[in-house]
């Protein structure tokens, strides 16, 4: 005999979370038309909008969405502008080697995407015969890297499809709208976010409605500070909402105010629960809504999840004549083929038994115990990364130029001496032009101290 299995409750979702025919007609008409008059000039819209050739247009949006990914729009335009220019279609991208790509990456952070975006290239030229797949399903299939966002992003504003989007500021923006409080980030409330942009996309302008929403939380609806009074879409707001006399009042208390039967007004004294349904999976719960915090009560996140500490030792290896010592990162993990300076892990050590562990460390790249015993600890340097705080311990450390021949150990994929410009142009980390920074502001100050010590002197 088979057990049954447990029951699953069905997701019970209140009508204040979706929206009506007429609402959908409304909040079309109005987005686009604020859409219309304010949207920002962006270098990858201009391609999509202008662009008579589906490769060109879904290529110039695959590499901006996949730049965009936790990266500001400002930070973004130099880089794609020096991408397109270098690489202008999918076929060039695919010709160019993953080298030159991280080159041109490098100080965007996440190189995967970069990585992803090379080998997307390739396999459309290989194995798809040069052409972009037409609809989302394909282009998350086929693209590595492409998921349910950057493959709708991409249909809907590239190639036209009636698909919508949804992404961080697409759940804020409807959060507000449809007062959904639950966690963001929970499968019910994920899937009814995706419900909501599926309904709400205008079939005559997909791509531009989808870029509306965006642009509505990227600049109007922001988590801080919100723009409600200029927002087109204030009356269809639930965390909006005005008072009778007409002033804004950004609170959703007046969405549930009870109405007097008997005086045939409302009563200022009584608030309604602002959980629509008792049993609403998506409602904010009374004890978690602020009061003071008004619109911002939504979106409502996860607990996040806590960054761990890391601790490394950085050497700078510098030979006489200037030129300095890299090794490149592996193929794979955090920060992959990026040439770096040797990097020794202090995290499963002591504090106290440091030094000693990068002296012996050391010995790995073939210097001598007493050359390595004579680095110069130059200052404490922070990196945050997306999961990790890394404070980087750098050190200095000078080699003749000839000897000792410094030896690559086995974990890197090859090593190499450049000079400053080589490695300003190479592809490398932030952390490590911060590294690099941290040393020639130290040389500077020592050189000003002594000059200083000079002039005193006489």
């Amino acid at each position: 005999m088979v057990k049954a299995g447990k029951s699953v409750s069905p997701v019970v979702i209140g009508s204040l979370h979706k929206f009506s025919e007429v609402e959908v007609f409304q909040l079309r008409e109005k987005l686009l038309s604020h859409y219309d008059a304010n949207h920002r000039i962006l270098p990858w819209r201009s391609i999509a909008a202008t662009e008579l050739d589906r490769n060109k247009r879904a290529y110039a949006v695959w590499v901006s969405e996949m730049m965009l990914q936790q990266t500001q729009v400002a930070t973004v335009m130099s880089y794609f502008e020096k991408w397109i220019s270098k690489w202008p279609t999918v076929a060039d991208l695919s010709k160019a080697t993953l080298e030159e790509v991280n080159q041109v990456w490098a100080g965007l952070g996440y190189y995967s995407r970069a990585r992803r975006l090379h080998e997307g290239a390739v396999k459309v030229m290989e194995d798809l015969d040069g052409e972009f797949p037409n609809d989302r399903d394909s282009l998350v299939e086929q693209l590595p890297g492409v998921g349910r966002y950057t493959g709708s992003a991409i249909a809907s504003i590239a190639l036209g499809s009636c698909v919508g989007v949804v992404d961080g500021n697409v759940n804020r923006v409807m959060a507000r709208l449809r007062g959904i409080g639950a966690d963001i980030t929970a499968q019910t409330t994920v899937d009814h976010m995706w419900s909501l942009a599926d309904q709400l996309v205008d079939p005559e302008r997909p791509g531009d409605f989808n870029q509306a929403v965006m642009e509505l939380g990227a600049t109007v609806c922001t988590p801080k500070t919100p723009s409600c009074s200029s927002c087109p879409l204030q009356s269809l707001c639930v965390a909006y909402c005005r008072s009778q006399d007409g002033h804004q009042k950004a609170s959703i208390n007046s969405h549930f105010k009870k109405v007097s039967k008997s005086k045939g007004k409302e009563d200022e004294g009584s608030v309604k629960d602002i959980e629509c349904l008792p049993e609403c999976d998506l409602c904010l719960r009374k004890e978690d809504w602020d009061s003071s915090l008004g619109v911002q009560n939504y979106p409502r996140k996860g607990q996040k999840t806590q960054s761990r500490l890391e601790t490394s030792a950085v050497v700078m290896l510098q030979r006489m004549n200037g030129q300095m010592y890299f090794v490149q990162r592996p193929k794979t993990g955090l920060l992959a083929n990026l040439w770096e300076f040797p990097s020794i892990s202090l995290t499963s050590e002591e504090e106290s038994q440091w030094e000693e562990s990068i002296t012996q460390q050391l010995q790995e790249f073939a210097v001598p115990q007493s050359y390595a015993s004579s680095r110069i600890f130059v200052s404490d340097v922070l990196h945050i990364f997306s999961h990790i705080r890394q404070t980087y311990k750098v050190y200095k450390l000078l080699l003749d130029d000839k000897k000792p021949e410094v030896v690559c150990p086995s974990r890197y994929q090859g090593s190499q001496w450049m000079t400053r410009e080589e490695f300003m142009s190479s592809a490398t980390s932030t952390a490590m032009k911060k590294i690099l920074k941290a040393v020639e502001s130290s040389e500077q100050k020592a050189k000003v101290f002594w000059y200083t010590i000079f002039v005193l002197a006489y």
